[in-house]
């Protein structure tokens, strides 16, 4: 039985797809408007993992500074969004938001990406050597197979935030975290609950 909201003094995360959501009233948009409207009145606090920074903008470009996407994340709602420093990546994420890691940090993130991508390598170079790629090389074959680790690296980095800060509810409709077999090996890892928009939202009416 999940917790109710008054019970954790709940903080929900939201991943990037929410944050897209919002912004073109896709997807589960009224539920997030409820959730958004809960935070405004201070029933709870929404957070964004600052990785989302990093990742492409509708239309596939990237934010050109982190203040863009502050601006982006101040347009949700009246009261701030609480934005969550992710682990340090050379050339993904923002220097003066995000933190270096220790070997525990970088050991939790690893268990997370292994959870959530298998057969995905967890380090770049390695990942870029299983395809055959110069990981250096700007070549237009390796530039696609860099976007697609990077955008997976993004999502552990999404849900090593929520853990991290020990946040109570990963808010998420991409069906890779709500996989049965591993929303269960990550809420081992931390994460309490994942719930999809609607769930989230009815785990707020029951409170």
């Amino acid at each position: 039985m999940p917790e109710s909201p008054q019970a954790l003094g709940i903080t929900l995360t939201f991943d990037t797809n929410c944050l897209i959501d919002l912004e073109l009233g896709a997807g589960g948009i009224s539920h997030l408007r409820g959730l958004l409207a809960a935070h405004d009145a201070n029933r709870i606090t929404v957070a964004i993992s600052a990785a989302a920074a990093s990742e492409r903008l509708p239309g596939g470009l990237f934010a050109p500074n982190f203040s863009a996407f502050q601006q982006r994340a101040s347009r949700l709602s009246a009261r701030p969004i609480i934005l969550l420093r992710p682990l340090c990546y050379f050339d993904i994420t923002y220097l003066d938001w995000s933190l270096l890691a220790d070997e525990h940090l970088a050991a939790q993130e690893e268990a997370i990406h292994r959870v959530l991508f298998p057969t995905i390598e967890f380090k770049w170079r390695d990942h870029a050597t299983k395809h055959g790629i110069q990981p250096e090389t700007p070549a237009a074959s390796s530039q696609k197979e860099l976007l697609r680790w990077r955008n997976k690296k993004c999502d552990t980095l999404a849900m090593w935030c929520h853990i991290h800060y020990g946040n109570a509810v990963f808010v998420t409709r991409d069906s890779n975290f709500l996989k049965a077999s591993k929303k269960k090996a990550l809420i081992a890892l931390g994460a309490r609950q994942i719930l999809t928009p609607s769930e989230a939202a009815a785990l707020l009416r029951q409170g």
